[in-house]
């Protein structure tokens, strides 16, 4: 806003009017791995036992198996994966690169049409 008014786009700044108290910040909650492994036996029991949608099903028994960020496996599309040969190739968001994943013979059972 300052280079608004100094610019003479803005007559003045509407920001110095907002008292410091109006905008608080979100208590920061750390979201920590689970390490233990009794931990990742219930994590896995939870992720069998869920009954949502086929597709939240899908994603969440393959989170484990492909050992990728979420965004990835959740826009992951059919033409990038090869059943046959139990392959997912596809461009990791974040850098740019290709990427290939073996899927294990669970994963091709998940994804079996």
């Amino acid at each position: 806003m300052r280079y608004a008014v100094s610019t003479a786009r803005a007559e003045r700044n509407p920001v110095l009017d907002i008292d410091s108290t109006a905008l608080q910040s979100r208590p920061v909650k750390h979201m920590a791995s689970i390490t233990e492994p009794a931990r990742v036996a219930e994590l896995l029991q939870a992720i069998d036992a869920y009954k949502g949608m086929y597709q939240v099903q899908a994603a969440l028994r393959l989170a484990p198996l492909v050992f990728v960020r979420i965004g990835e496996l959740r826009t992951m599309e059919w033409a990038d994966i090869d059943i046959e040969r139990a392959e997912w190739k596809y461009t990791v968001s974040k850098t740019k690169t290709k990427h290939l994943v073996p899927l294990a013979r669970q994963a091709v059972e998940i994804l079996k049409p």
